[in-house]
Parts: C-alpha cells; structure tokens; sequence
C-alpha cells in the first residue's frame, strides 16, 4: 500500500510540475502576443502614413495630356 501511495505522489509531484511549467510558458506566450500585436499596430500606423504621403504625391504630379 505505501508503494502506491509513494507512486501516486510520484506522478501528483509530477503534475503538478508540468502545469507550473505550462503556466509559465503561457505566461510568456501571452507577453509575446501583447508585443506582438503592439509592433502590428506600429506598422500599421507607419504603412497609413506611407500610404497618405504616396497619394499627396501623386496628387501633386501633373496630368499627362
């Protein structure tokens, strides 16, 4: 009897290693996808302004007759 209980702690240590070890990973995950969606905004707003600059140039070349 005490060899099973010695295994089920075994494996109950064993678990609960496991989910400390995913919780910090998706931890980190998380904090990846915050930057993650942060440099998607910054390129966004980048490729808007590019986006604008373009169509003022364009706005200013002259019509070819």
């Amino acid at each position: 009897m005490d060899k099973y209980f010695a295994s089920l702690e075994s494996k109950v240590e064993r678990v609960i290693a496991q989910c400390d070890w995913l919780r910090a990973e998706n931890q980190g995950l998380r904090q990846e996808l915050v930057e993650r969606n942060e440099e998607l905004r910054v390129m966004a707003e980048k490729m808007e302004e590019a986006r604008r600059r373009l169509q003022n140039l364009v706005a200013q070349v002259p019509e070819q007759v």
